[in-house]
Parts: C-alpha cells; structure tokens; sequence
C-alpha cells in the first residue's frame, strides 16, 4: 500500500513537471523613457531640468509550478540633470510574484520587488550613494479579445514617497512572438540626502521565447 501510494504521488509529481514545463515563458524587454526630473540630491538641485531619454531592460520568468514564485529581473535608470546639476541613479530590481489571476481576459500579479539603489551626484564633485528597499509589487494586464490589444499597469510602492508605476498599453503580433508597449511612468525616490521625481511617456517592446 505504501508502494503504491508513493509511485502515485511520484507519477503525480512527474505529470506536474512535465505541464509545467510547457507552461515556462521566457520574456526579454526594453523600454525607452522620455523622462523629466524634478528634486534635488545633497541639497543641490537645477532650476530647469534637462529632458531625458532613460531607459529600462528586463528579463522575466513565468512557470506553471504552484508553489514557486515568477521572477522579473529589471534595470532601471533614473537619471536627471540640468544646468550644473546632474544626479546618475540606476535602479536594480529583482520582482518575485504569483500570479493570482490568469485567464483571457485579465491577469492580476502579487509580490514584492527587492530594490537597490546605486547613484552618483554630480554638480561640484562627485558624491556617491546606495540605498536598498523592500516594496510591495502590484501588476495587472487586461486583454481586449481578438484584437491583441490589452492595457496594463503595475504598481512598486515601499511608502508614500517612495513609488514607482507603470500604465499603458500594449499590442502582441499574432504571427511573431514580438509585443509593443508604450505608455507613462512615473517613481519617486525619498531618502536621506535624495529626493528625485522622474515621469514621462515610455515605449518599447518585448520578445518571448
């Protein structure tokens, strides 16, 4: 009885394995951001604020396995400058969620995003920073069927002053695994000697293998 109880649950675990195995996504983006800054760093700030073209990358994982997490690593920068000033920050992600949702319609994603820091003001020499922070992640993609239009967001918050989300909408070729994006995003940076806004319309694409 033990036997066979054992090859059932190892034949249940194999038969898992293997629907899980058709069901891993692997997804590799890059957006460019047409950003404007706001703030200031050490207490040095620009009366006008130049316009940016920042940029993010990411690489994702989506399985089918129920008890481990999905994971999005991305890299962010978050640069703004004007005049003297120039404050050099990226930002270091790496998103583990579960997807909650998921059918034709919509999808909906909770997790948390580990968040590391790592900048460099510049205005009359150079001050180096880091900073790491834990915050709650939200997404959400919402389908428009049979066109290959769908509207998405998603939401990184670890506070009130410390924020960074996305809203737009996208578009997946029928015949390639190619998607277009394009949309807003904003984050707010508040730490010591930091304080640094940067929003602006975004847009970029992804590919899925």
């Amino acid at each position: 009885m033990k036997k066979s109880l054992m090859v059932g649950v190892v034949l249940a675990c194999g038969s898992q394995g293997a629907m899980a195995a058709n069901d891993w996504r692997f997804v590799a983006g890059v957006d460019i951001w047409s950003a404007q800054g706001s703030g200031q760093a050490y207490g040095a700030s620009a009366s006008h604020y130049d316009d940016h073209y920042n940029w993010n990358g990411y690489l994702q994982l989506e399985h089918g396995l129920i008890l481990l997490p999905n994971a999005k690593l991305e890299v962010s920068d978050f640069s703004t400058s004007g005049g003297a000033f120039k404050n050099e920050l990226s930002a270091y992600d790496l998103t583990l969620y579960y997807r909650l949702f998921n059918n034709n319609l919509f999808k909906i994603d909770l997790g948390v995003t580990g968040r590391h820091y790592d900048g460099e003001q510049v205005t009359f020499g150079r001050r180096g920073y880091s900073q790491d922070s834990l915050m709650a992640y939200v997404g959400s993609d919402v389908s428009i069927l049979n066109t290959g239009l769908a509207l998405f967001g998603d939401l990184r918050s670890h506070d009130a002053d410390n924020y960074d989300y996305r809203l737009g909408a996208s578009y997946k070729f029928s015949s390639m695994p190619v998607k277009l994006r394009a949309g807003w995003r904003e984050a707010n940076v508040d730490f010591d000697n930091i304080d640094q806004r940067i929003d602006g319309w975004f847009m970029g694409g992804e590919f899925t293998f």
